[in-house]
Parts: C-alpha cells; structure tokens; sequence
C-alpha cells in the first residue's frame, strides 16, 4: 500500500509539471523589424594634385667651431706679460699681442752668436791674406826654380863637351831639386789655406743659421693671435714659468660655422639625387646608388677617384628662431662625418659648413617692428637645417589626412571607396608627397580625408559635397511644385490648398535635411550593418 501511494504521488507531480509546462513553456513572440536599408557613409574628400617644385627637407642640428687652435709655447721661460686681450671670451684680431717670455735669455745669444759670426769673417780675412801672400811667393818660387832648371840644362851640356865635371851637374841638381821642392811646399801650402777657408766658410754658415734661430727665438718671446676668433680658454698666467710645447691659449675661428646634423636614409638619398653645380657651370647629377663622377684630387693622378659616400655641395638655409624671429644663414652640405652610420640613432652623421656666420638676413614675422637678432652663428645654437630638394620623379599631393596608418589611402571612385597602399615620399606638416609611379591615383582624385570606424573595399560612400547639392535641389523642387499647385485653384480653394502644399513642402525640405543628417551622423550604426564576406584579400583598416 506504501508503494502505491508514492507511486500515484509521482504520477501526480508529474502531471502538474507537464500541465504547467504547456500552460506557461510557450516561446513570447518577440516583435520583428525589417532590416533597414544599408545607407552610403557621408564623408569629406580633397583631390590629388600634381607636384612640381621643390620641396625643403627639415632636419634639426647644432651649431658648432669650425675649428679651435691651440697656441702653445715655443720657447721655455716665464711670463713676464699678459694682456688684456688673452682672457677667456675675448674676441681677437690676428697678430694681436697676447703673451710675452721672458727674452734675455735669447737676446744674449743672439749677441754671442752675432761675435762668432764677426770672429769667422776676421778669420776668413787672414785666410784670404795668406793665400794671396803664398799665391806671390809661389810665383817667385816658380821663377827659381825655372832659372835652376836651365842652369842644370846647361851644366849638362857642358858635360857632354867634356868641360864640366860631375861635382858641378850634381851642384846644379842639388839646387835644382831645392827650387822644385820649394815650389811644392808653396803649392801645398796653398791648397791647404784654401781648405781652411772652405771650413771657415762651413762654420759661418752655420754660425748664420744658428744667429737666425736665436733671432726666431727672440721673436717667439712674443706671442700674438695666429687667427680672428674669440679665446675660449687660458690656462696661463703672468710670472708662470712655460716650457716649450705647453698649449697656452686656445682660441675659437670665428670666420666659418659648422652645423652637426643626422639625415634619415630617406632625407640622405633625396640629397644624393640632386643635380650640383660644376666649377665650369654644367650641372653633375649625383646618383642615389653611389656611383660618382671620377676626378683628380688637386689636378694630378689619373684614375682617382672621390669619396664613394661624399655628399654633394647642395646649397641649404640655416635658421635660428629667437624670440619669435627668425634668423637664417647660408651654408651648404660639407660631408659625412665619422665612419658610417651611427649605431644609437642608425641615421647618417653629416655636417654642414656656414662660411659667412657674421652674415645674416632676418625672416620678419613682427609685422615691421624692431626686434633684436642675433648678430652671427654662435656654438652650442639648436639650429634648424632646410635642404630644398628637387625629385627626379613624378609625385602627387594629397593632404595629410588623407594618408592612413599603416600607408593607406582611401579613394572614392564615384559612390564607392578603394583602398590604395601607397608610399610617401616627403610628409610636411599639412600635406604628403606620394610618388605617382605605382601608388595607383592621379591627379584629379578624390581622397577621403574625413574619419570613419571602419572601411572595406567597395563599400558604399557618398561625398558631403553632392549630398548639400542634392538636399538643396529636392527642397527647391517641393517648393516649385507647391507654388503652381497654388496658382491654379480658387481663393477658398488657394488658402486651404497653399496651407497643405506650404506644410507638404516643409516636410518635404525636413524630410531631406534628416535624411542628410542621417548619413552624416550615423556613420557607426551604417557600417555597422552586416557585410557580405569578400574573397578578394582586401583588408579593412580603421580610421585615424
């Protein structure tokens, strides 16, 4: 009895849930809504414009010394001398007198130096004296002996007649023999005072060169600006005693400026591609693949060749703001600078050579009114570096909006969008330079430059430009068709009929300008709408 009544008791609950399940297990019926139309996105779009001038490449540099010299001593001794033009931060003139040595010393030798010299012109006096005595004597000494000679000749010829004996030729040998060897002794005499003389004349020449240096020495005692510029350092002081070789002074040359400067591989490869004047006027076209023109380094060796990485003389603008004016120099591209490219930054070291930093010229942005410049190219300026280029190639101009991340360009081809990939070629702050070779657009496009959250190719757009058009021509219908409606009915007639074509009008104009409204701020809920899936390996980007 137990097991039946739990039987029937699950019967029961069961029956109340299936009966409950029926009663209330019904799906509620959720209202539908057609799917509304898929409306084309408004956007704004500028055109693509051809580009045929030059175009500046900005980079940013720093203003640095030509070239700084290091005056040193030549000569040891102690200051006894310096002036005011030898202190840190003086601008200079060269051959102004900065420092003075001590030169007793060297003037003393200068004295000793200048007695050596008199005492071997004395000597080379007597020498001269001598020679011409001995040159008189060996002229008496050769008339001796050719008076002994003939005498012996004769004794001789005596001899063989028999009427001189052996003791009287052997007399006239003897003696002879003695005016010979005299002769001799005069000759060698002779040669030996010309020897002298040549030794002495040997030491003068020496004594000269010694008396020159002693004077030089006497002369570097005073030590003047080698150069114009401003002295940046003085590590000397009157009474220090200097050795020879000690670096006293260095001094700044203010008569050219260099700016040190990195270029991009792109910037430096615009630059290898310019066109560089010649000395004789025709222009030398520099390649961006590195081949250069040969030519001879100071007009000898043939078959030398430049610097393979050298950059052209391309004329730029150097430009400092300073208080809100700017103040530019001339310079040009000097060369690269270091060994190659640079590991941190991987840009390309250059510099650039100003060789007139005293002139300037002013970009008056203060409307006419005084202002206060600086009056040349200082070390240590943040300058400004404007390099105008000119392309080999074609290019375009599309406004900087236009241009996407990741180097896309939207182009509306009539009501529909294309996705381009394109290249720049030079970014300015308001507008991109794209090569026209392989970017697919030209000139007369148009480019979407407004925003939207997400584009595919083909999708539907509409410029904002027609769709002002088209809402102002629908208005000016309704109004037209309203005001014949009106002309053609009686007065009771008009008043009612004018009253329903004025209200038919205005919905018609609020119609269209919602319409407008519409496409142009429910850009989201439009390309939110479902999109047929697309084979074609197109991808969709975002916005900026």
């Amino acid at each position: 009895m137990k097991i039946l009544t739990n039987i029937l008791a699950s019967l029961f609950l069961l029956a109340i849930g299936v009966g409950g399940l029926l009663i209330f297990g019904e799906k509620p019926k959720v209202p539908t809504k057609e799917a509304e139309t898929v409306q084309a996105a408004l956007v704004e779009t500028a055109a693509v414009t051809d580009w045929d001038g030059p175009f500046d490449v900005n980079v940013d540099g720093e203003a640095v010394t030509y070239r700084v010299v290091s005056v040193g001593a030549e000569v040891e001794g102690r200051i006894v001398r310096k002036t005011q033009q030898a202190r840190g931060g003086t601008y200079v003139r060269q051959g102004e007198l900065l420092l003075q040595i001590d030169p007793q010393n060297y003037r003393l030798e200068v004295e000793r130096l200048e007695a050596m010299l008199t005492q071997t012109d004395e000597e080379l006096r007597g020498i001269d004296v001598e020679l011409a005595n001995t040159e008189s004597l060996t002229a008496l000494a050769k008339e001796q002996w050719q008076l002994q000679k003939n005498h012996l000749d004769r004794m001789r010829q005596l001899q063989d007649r028999r009427t001189a004996n052996d003791t009287e030729v052997e007399t006239a040998m003897r003696e002879e023999l003695a005016s010979r060897n005299s002769l001799q002794s005069l000759n060698n005499q002779q040669q030996i005072l010309r020897q002298n003389q040549r030794t002495k004349q040997a030491g003068r020449t020496l004594v000269e060169s010694q008396l020159k240096r002693a004077r030089l020495d006497v002369d570097r005692c005073d030590i003047h600006a080698p150069l114009d510029g401003r002295i940046v350092d003085d590590v000397i002081e009157e009474g220090d005693h200097t050795k020879f070789g000690q670096v006293l002074i260095r001094i700044s040359d203010g008569s050219r400026m260099e700016v040190k400067c990195q270029l991009r591989a792109e910037e430096l490869a615009w630059v290898w591609q310019q066109s560089v004047p010649e000395n004789d006027g025709s222009d030398r076209s520099v390649a961006a693949d590195g081949n250069r023109e040969e030519q001879t380094a100071g007009g000898t060796g043939i078959g030398e060749s430049r610097d393979p990485v050298n950059l052209p003389s391309v004329p730029c603008e150097v430009a400092f703001d300073f208080e809100g004016v700017e103040t530019i120099w001339d310079g040009y591209l000097s060369r690269l600078e270091g060994s190659g490219i640079d590991r941190e930054t991987r840009t390309f070291p250059c510099r650039v050579l100003v060789d007139e930093p005293l002139r300037t010229r002013i970009n008056d942005s203060a409307g006419g009114k005084a202002v206060v410049t600086p009056p040349a190219l200082l070390s240590g300026m943040y300058v400004s570096i404007r390099i105008p280029v000119e392309s080999p190639l074609p290019l375009l101009r599309v406004p900087i909006e236009a241009v996407r991340p990741g180097g896309q360009v939207w182009l509306a081809d009539g009501d529909r969008l294309l996705i381009r990939q394109v290249v720049p070629a030079h970014v300015e702050r308001d507008f991109v330079l794209l090569r026209r070779d392989g970017s697919g657009l030209r000139s007369g496009d148009r480019v979407v430059v407004s925003p939207l959250a997400a584009v595919w190719e083909g999708m539907s757009v509409t410029e904002a430009d027609r769709a002002a058009h088209a809402s102002a021509a629908d208005s000016s219908a309704a109004v037209s068709a309203a005001a014949a409606a009106s002309s053609g009915s009686d007065d009771s007639a008009d008043h009612s009929t004018a009253t329903s074509d004025s209200a038919a009008s205005d919905s018609a104009a609020s119609d269209a300008a919602e319409s407008g409204n519409a496409a142009a701020g429910n850009a989201d809920e439009t390309t939110a709408v479902s999109r047929p899936s697309r084979n074609d390996g197109t991808s969709s980007g975002d916005g900026p």
